[in-house]
């Protein structure tokens, strides 16, 4: 044992990760008697401990390792935990010689010692040549050390680590003769590498592409026999032999660089290496752009055969887009076959022998990762747009021979090219070279700088950037219509109810004045066609004209407005007018007041009640400004010309006021007839604990209720509660003021007692609401709780004072019959209290 070989970190790493080597299957197989460092334990996994050894202890967090034997000989362990916390507890177990794991007998070796227990100076624990004994702990008992083993030749044995206390990893460096098989070597030759590196080839430019892993495993395996490779996505499968890369042949990297690990391994021991290398995916040879666009190299219109000469320096320039042209070495042939042998280069310039639209294929090549991409080239020839030149005639408004032109007025004729651009030039080499200095600001005003005429130049451009010179003569025609040629239109404000608003706007049509306009014109000339316009600067511009003028509502001046007027000729555009000729005027209607109320109220009842009717003129204008006309449903009432009207019958009144200019506003009184009211029945609840009188009346008007007080309160309900027994007046008043009807009722009612004292209250007991209206005839038997009677009285009489013969009876209850006039008969009992 004089050699130390350390695993790497990786497989620290590995051991903390989700794939557990904490059972007796996972068990990771120890060769090449290599001294382990950083390693880890990870759960208990399944318990395989219980009643296999002599140390009283179970997993807590283990690690298996399967030691196989070469050449037999003494064989101990030295464990030294990373942590010298006396606190950090290994306990360790030994299985064999050759058991399996579904049965592992007893263990040979085992050590459950606490170093804090026993007061021991470390945390070491393992098998050595000083030991006498061969379990020990656990706690206090032993020194965490016991004897090694004596191993034969093809032996193979399990140590299983544990750790209940701490968390720290460990190293185990082996003692004694005995040897391990060996791991298969892994041995590059000088020069090579097992990192792949590829272009990313496969038109997406995403640094992912196709490896072939197997061509690695020849340098892997070398001169070796009986061992085979697999490749795996992390060292944790790569050291437990799962998860093994089922498509080596065609893996697709998911990250870039992407690490890989590769594992051999010995098909007789077990024993295996493993070896970390990357995939990398170089940079994608990205050609943004797949066509390049042309004007076609026509120059007086008549060449138009779609061929042009590319400059294909440009063309490289213009499909890389952004990116840096001197990265690569580009090279153009017209076939991709051409392009894959690099036959038949195209030279720099090259001139198209398809019209319209040839493809060619471009060769990128990158002198720093090596990649090559060939792809497609879509040359494209554009037409020029079709242009004609057009002469724009212009009114002259003062004869000077200046005047402003809207050069755009005749674009469509100029191109009928889609989306086209026009600017215009004063000169034509100002519009072939687009200068700024001869570049018109505004083509909607401008104004000629050579009297009478002058050319300007405009440059129209297409959607794919071709260019076309056009020319613009520009002609000042003079008018022919006197500037005294004026006229007016004045109409009425719209204004229809008094709710509208009183803004001064309302509609014009202006047909009037087109044919008084063509009597000024020379009859030669006709037709003509005249537009009108809210301003002198569209009027020149021939820019934003009223498009309905038959139905035009006056704008931004309330109650007035000028309207300019253009004249020309449809024949030759000469133009025979522009003038602010046309004035409209808006009259207002007749403003009346808006708090009248609504519907107005007689008294068909009262034929002598009159009510005013007022058209709603403010006061002090009634009579001097206006003229009246009243009708009554839709038939004028003759000679009422007032600003008021009497009337004491109901009907749809309607008042036009009439201003001196026409302007009408009219309105509309709802005249309404109410009534006095007529009783029709009175129904009665009496002779109980609680009495209702409900009123029944009709009539036109709107009626109130109230009891026994004319002068109310009165309610909107028919029906009263609670009403105490006695004679009663109702009324009903009419809301609208034609009158009040009232009726006198008799609510009957009994007393529960009374007490004849002499005291002036209370002294007779007789029924209530009798009078002699009412009941009159109506008769009134007592008798006494015995049912003898006692008295007989009218109800139009005092009443009974609780004597009989003069002789006052005792307090008591005393029974009585009532035989009504009406027919109705009642019996009850009422308490004599002294």
């Amino acid at each position: 044992m004089t050699k130390k070989v350390l695993l790497p970190l990786f497989l620290l790493l590995a051991f903390v990760k989700s794939y557990s080597q904490s059972d007796c299957n996972d068990a990771i197989i120890v060769c090449g008697n290599t001294n382990l460092d950083g390693l880890t334990v990870t759960g208990i996994g399944t318990q395989e401990l219980s009643a296999l050894n002599t140390c009283s202890s179970e997993e807590n967090n283990s690690i298996w390792l399967r030691i196989s034997i070469k050449k037999g000989g003494t064989l101990g362990f030295h464990l030294v935990p990373e942590s010298t916390d006396i606190r950090e507890d290994f306990d360790f177990f030994v299985f064999g010689p050759n058991e399996t794991c579904d049965a592992l007998g007893q263990a040979v070796r085992c050590s459950t010692t606490n170093p804090a227990s026993t007061g021991q100076n470390n945390n070491y624990t393992g098998m050595n040549e000083a030991e006498t004994d061969t379990a020990e702990g656990p706690g206090n008992n032993g020194n965490s050390f016991v004897k090694w083993l004596t191993v034969a030749d093809g032996d193979s044995y399990f140590l299983v680590i544990d750790r209940p206390i701490g968390n720290s990893n460990f190293s185990i460096q082996w003692t004694g003769t005995a040897t391990f098989n060996s791991s298969p070597t892994n041995n590059l030759p000088t020069g090579e590498t097992l990192n792949i590196v590829q272009c990313d080839s496969d038109g997406t430019a995403d640094f992912s592409t196709t490896f072939d892993l197997t061509k690695n495993t020849p340098i892997i395996i070398g001169y070796q026999t009986g061992v085979n490779v697999s490749y795996h996505k992390d060292q944790n499968d790569a050291t437990t032999s799962v998860n093994p890369i089922l498509n080596p042949t065609s893996f697709i990297n998911s990250q870039n660089p992407q690490p890989l690990f590769a594992r051999i391994t010995n098909t007789i021991t077990g024993c295996f290496t493993t070896s970390e290398f990357y995939v990398q995916v170089n940079e994608y040879i990205n050609i943004p752009t797949t066509e390049v666009v042309i004007c076609d190299d026509a120059k007086d219109g008549t060449d138009t055969n779609g061929k042009a000469t590319f400059d294909l320096n440009k063309v490289t320039s213009e499909i890389l887009n952004t990116q840096s042209t001197s990265d690569y070495i580009f090279r153009y042939f017209i076939s991709q076959d051409d392009a894959e042998i690099d036959r038949n280069e195209l030279g720099p310039f090259f001139y198209n022998t398809i019209p319209n639209q040839q493809s060619i294929y471009v060769k990128a090549f990158s002198p720093v990762t090596l990649c090559v991409a060939i792809s497609k080239i879509n040359l494209t020839v554009t037409p020029l747009p079709l242009v004609n030149n057009v002469t724009i005639v212009q009114c002259d408004e003062d004869s000077d021979g200046f005047t402003a032109f809207n050069l755009t007025v005749k674009n469509n004729e100029i191109s009928q090219a889609a989306s086209a651009k026009f600017t215009y030039y004063t000169s034509l080499i100002g519009a072939e070279i687009g200068d700024p200095e001869k570049l018109i600001a505004d083509p909607i005003a401008f104004t000629n700088t050579t009297a009478g005429s002058m050319q300007v130049w405009t440059r129209v451009e297409n959607t794919n950037s071709c260019i076309k010179i056009a020319q613009l003569h520009l002609l000042v025609s003079t008018t022919q219509i006197p500037p005294s040629f004026t006229r007016i239109l004045s109409t009425c404000d719209d204004l229809t109810t008094i709710n509208d608003d009183r803004d001064g706007i309302a509609t014009f049509d202006f047909s009037s004045i087109s044919a008084d306009i063509i009597t000024f014109l020379p009859t030669a000339a006709t037709p003509y066609f005249i537009q009108y316009f809210t301003n002198e600067a569209d009027a020149l511009a021939e820019n934003n004209a009223i498009q309905n003028p038959s139905k035009y509502r006056n704008e931004g001046y309330p109650n007035e407005q000028i309207i300019w007027v253009r004249v020309e000729s449809t024949a030759d555009n000469t133009c025979y007018g522009l003038s602010p000729l046309l004035q409209l005027i808006v009259n207002p209607k007749p403003i009346i007041k808006d708090d009248l109320g609504g519907n107005k109220i007689v008294c068909s009842n009262l034929p002598a009640f009159f009510i005013t009717l007022e058209s709603g003129i403010p006061s002090g204008l009634e009579s001097t400004n206006y003229t009246y006309t009243w009708t009554k449903n839709n038939s004028i009432l003759s000679g009422q010309t007032n600003s008021t009207l009497d009337v004491n019958t109901e009907g749809d009144y309607t008042v036009a006021i009439i201003t001196l200019a026409g302007c009408t506003t009219t309105r509309n009184i709802k005249v309404s007839a109410s009534d006095i009211a007529t009783i029709t029945k009175i129904d009665l609840v009496d002779l109980s604990a609680i009495n209702t009188v409900t009123i029944n009346a009709i009539g036109r008007g709107e009626y109130e209720f109230s009891l026994d007080n004319p002068n109310g309160p009165f309610q909107f309900s028919n029906f009263f509660n609670n009403v105490p027994s006695g004679i009663h007046e109702v009324y009903i008043n009419d809301k609208n003021g034609c009158g009040m009807v009232s009726k006198t009722i008799s609510v009957i009612g009994v007393p529960k007692y009374f007490t004849p004292n002499n005291d002036g209250y209370n002294d007779f007991w007789n029924i209530k609401g009798i009078n002699a209206t009412f009941n009159t005839n109506s008769i009134i038997y007592i008798f006494d709780r015995y049912g003898k009677l006692i008295k007989q009285l009218l109800p139009a009489s005092q009443g009974w004072d609780g004597t009989v013969t003069g002789q006052p009876l005792p307090s008591d209850d005393y029974w009585y019959t009532i035989k009504l006039e009406d027919g109705r008969e009642v019996k009850g009992h009422f308490s004599l209290k002294r």
